[in-house]
This record gives C-alpha cells, structure tokens and sequence, in this order.
C-alpha cells in the first residue's frame, strides 16, 4: 500500500513540467522570471560567441564596379538580451547594443581593378519575436519577425583613396549583415527550442502502475506582466485509455506571480492517479500490527463485555482480528488553506478467521501542505469518520456499539500511512534541473499553488551549454 499510495501523491512533482477548462496544471512566468531568463541566455551566448567566429559565414558581395569576398566574423559581443512579453503575441527579444567586427577583402574596377582588405565595426540592435502555440498536445515556436538596426557603421578599406566607395558598399553589406543574424535567430527559435520541446518527455511510465500523459490544451495567454501555459496533465492506464468519472474543475486564479513563476495544480490531476491506481481494495491493512500490538484490549472480545454483552457473550474471551480495505479510489480535494483526502473503507471484524461484523467507514483527513526547496510535504490537522453497519452475525448490532474500537483501528492503520506520506512529502523531480528557493504555496480552490524564485543546478548549466554548442553546428 506505501508505495502505490506514495507514487500518487509524487504526481504533483510529474506535474511540473500551461488557460481553458481543461487546464489541470497552468505554469505562469513573471517577468522576473524573464529577468532571470536572460541571465540564463547571456551565460548561453556567451559559449555560443566562442564558437561562433569560426561558424559563422557570409557571401561573397558583387555589385557592378565593385566586389567584397572572403568576409568572415572577426569579433562578436552580443551583450546581455533583454527578454519581454509582448501581449496577444509572444516572447521578445532584443539585443540593444550588439557589437559585430567583420574582416574581408574588397575589389573595384576603376581603369583595371584595385584590390584591397577591408574592417568592419558595427553595432546593432537585433530584435525578435517569437510566438508559441500548441497543436496535437504539443508546444512549438515560430519565429514572427526579426529586425536588425544599425546603430553605427564604421567600414575601413585600409586605403584613403578608396574611402569613398564604402558608402556604396555599405548598402550591399548591411543586408547580408541582416540576413546572417536573422538566421541564427530563427534558427534558434524555429529548430533549436522546438528541438527541446520536442525532447520532453509528453507521457511517462510510473513503475507498472501507470503513465503520466502530457498535453498542452491551448495556446499560451500573452498578458502585460506574465504569460500562462497550460496543460492537461493525467494518469492513465499502461493497458488502454481510461474514461474518468469526473473533469477539472476551472483554475481561477488571475494574480500576479510572486516570484520568477507559479506552478498550478489541479486536484483533477492527483485524483486520475488515485483512480487508476488505487481502486478498491488496492489499499488494504490489518491488526494486529505495530501501532495496535497484540496486547491491546480492542483484540479480544473481552473489550465488549460491559458496552456490547452479546458480541462478548457468543464469542467470550476471544482474540480479534480487524482488516481494512479502501471501497473506492481516495479522492483528493484542494481547498482554502487545506488538502483534503476522503476514502470510504471497509472494516471487517474477525474472530477465529470468520466475519462477525462488516462496516463502512467514511474516512476523511485534511492538512496543510508545506515547502522547502524541492520537497512539498505536509501534517494532518483533523481526522474524521462516520461508521456504519454493513452485515452482522450478531442480532441488533450497531455502529455504535463498535465505534471505539473502529476507531482506534482505522486510526492506527490508514491515517498512519497516510501521515507518513504527508510528513516525509515528496521531492519534485525537477530537483535534477533547479531548486524551488522559498515561496509561495498556497491551497485555494481545487488547486494547489506554488510561486517562487529558482536557482539551476550545475547538471541544467551543463545541458545548456550542451546546447549552445550544438547552436551552430
């Protein structure tokens, strides 16, 4: 039961890797968390830069008395980006104060040809747009616009007399200047993000007990100071789809991040693991055990004597065995300030390996939940359960009349389990990529928030620059 109970509630941390209603987790970026991201960029193209004077290429220019050929990169300082949203649309990025040396050999034809070497120093402003959009489950981006602004252009021929004709070359190399960044660009945008994107996993086996699928639902939402992503994210079963009796409830939640990001989560999300893995009778404990020794009194019928003489009488002096199973799925709910765990169990009273009695307990538990770094863990608060009969060998037995022993055993044998889950908590499995530094968690209706800021881990810094190597190919 510990393992299967603990894998359900580990969901929340498969979760974590985008609104309509069919959202059961929504990812909601500041621009702090754009700020950070440029942090992140900058540490990329400063790998990129050192590879790139050797990469990258431009073509030879010829334009009626003139020629420019053997142009390659001689310095490359693209500085620091600046990454913000543009609303309704997507990502923006620019590169205000981009610095480009360009070395070449120049020819022009006077009485004969002239030939010479030529430096060129420019500083640019390079810009990008990109947008994002989700097809077929999956998230993808495209390029939606590119400019490059010459903030300056300082063209040396290394020949005084020839100084004039760099003013005509000047319109034939700025295009192919703009050609060559707007390429790199939309190469990262149009092939190496989505080559990411791609790369992530969309459905993940859990053991043998079930898959995590993935599916973004709709298309980002572009808002002033944050954008939302969303998905549909669900257990199902390694056998076949399965059909849920139940869909997520909307996320209403319209506040601004504190911190680089929130993480949403609906309680949909945990409830179709408990439902794929944890039908009934999935869940199933006994007493005697550790919490209810064999010395205890409710294990022997003399525990009934004075309360329920009849129990006592048909059976005198006899030990007792009690045997827990869940009757459905443990359903879980997020509330204002709590989490809530509501599982009805069956209870069976045993003596001399036969069933006296057969109840129904309505078990409900709710908690707190609690952060600290990667791991969300949380207590139990309050315990509730109402008993009922279900058969009886026993003639005008009652709930009541086994009230206090029913609930010393469901006490001491589903809420420990369950408290034990709570207590230790679960750690994300985005620990591998970057700590969750303090935040924000909050339970509100049918979700589970989570804000804060984030610090990557030396294994993301080396993936990066895995891929800032691969950039340029």
């Amino acid at each position: 039961m510990n393992m299967k109970f603990v894998v359900v509630l580990a969901l929340v941390g498969v979760a974590l890797t985008a609104p309509s209603d069919q959202e059961s987790v929504r990812i909601r970026i500041s621009q702090k968390g754009l700020d950070f991201g440029e942090d992140v960029a900058n540490y990329m193209i400063d790998l990129v830069q050192k590879q790139a004077l050797s990469k990258l290429t431009l073509p030879n220019i010829a334009s009626g008395s003139f020629k420019v050929s053997n142009l390659r990169f001689g310095g490359l300082n693209l500085g620091k980006p600046e990454i913000t949203i543009v609303p309704g649309t997507g990502i923006k990025w620019r590169n205000p104060k981009a610095q480009v040396k360009v070395h070449g050999d120049w020819a022009i034809q006077t009485l004969w040809w002239n030939y010479g070497s030529l430096t060129l120093n420019t500083n640019l402003d390079v810009t990008a747009v990109a947008g994002i959009k989700a097809a077929g489950g999956k998230l993808s981006t495209n390029s939606a616009q590119c400019g490059v602004h010459f903030n300056s252009f300082n063209l040396d021929l290394h020949n005084a007399f020839f100084t004039w004709i760099a003013g005509m070359m000047e319109g034939s190399i700025t295009p192919e200047i703009r050609k060559a960044v707007c390429s790199e660009l939309n190469k990262l945008l149009d092939v190496t993000l989505n080559g990411v994107i791609k790369g992530l996993p969309h459905e993940i086996a859990v053991s043998n007990i079930f898959d995590v699928e993935i599916e973004a639902d709709s298309n980002p939402e572009f808002k002033a100071k944050h954008f939302d992503v969303s998905a549909r994210v669900k257990a199902d079963s390694q056998n076949g789809d399965v059909t849920f009796p139940f869909v997520p409830e909307p996320i209403t939640d319209d506040a601004e991040p504190t911190g680089m990001a929130c993480i949403l989560i609906s309680d949909y999300t945990l409830n179709t693991a408990s439902y794929v893995a944890l039908t009934a009778g999935k869940i199933q404990e006994s007493a005697p055990n550790a919490q209810i020794p064999a010395g205890n009194p409710i294990l022997n019928t003399a525990f009934f004597k004075s309360s329920v003489p009849k129990f006592y009488n048909a059976h005198p002096d006899s030990p007792i065995v009690y045997t827990v199973k869940n009757i459905r799925y443990p359903k879980i709910e997020f509330d204002q300030g709590v989490v809530i765990a509501d599982m009805p169990v069956e209870v069976t009273i045993k003596v001399g390996g036969a069933a006296v009695a057969v109840l129904k307990t309505d078990l409900t538990v709710d908690g707190s939940v609690h952060q600290a770094n990667n791991v969300i863990s949380g207590s139990i608060k309050n315990v509730k359960h109402a008993t009922s009969i279900v058969s009886s060998t026993i003639t005008g037995l009652t709930a009541a009349d086994l009230e206090a022993a029913v609930d010393e055993v469901v006490d001491k044998t589903i809420v420990p389990e369950i408290n034990k889950v709570f207590k230790t908590g679960i750690t994300l499995p985005t620990d591998k990529y970057f700590t969750l530094n303090s935040g924000l968690l909050q339970s509100k209706d049918d979700f589970l928030k989570i804000c804060a800021d984030v610090t990557l881990t030396d294994y993301t810094l080396a993936e990066l620059k895995k891929v800032a190597e691969n950039l340029l190919g």
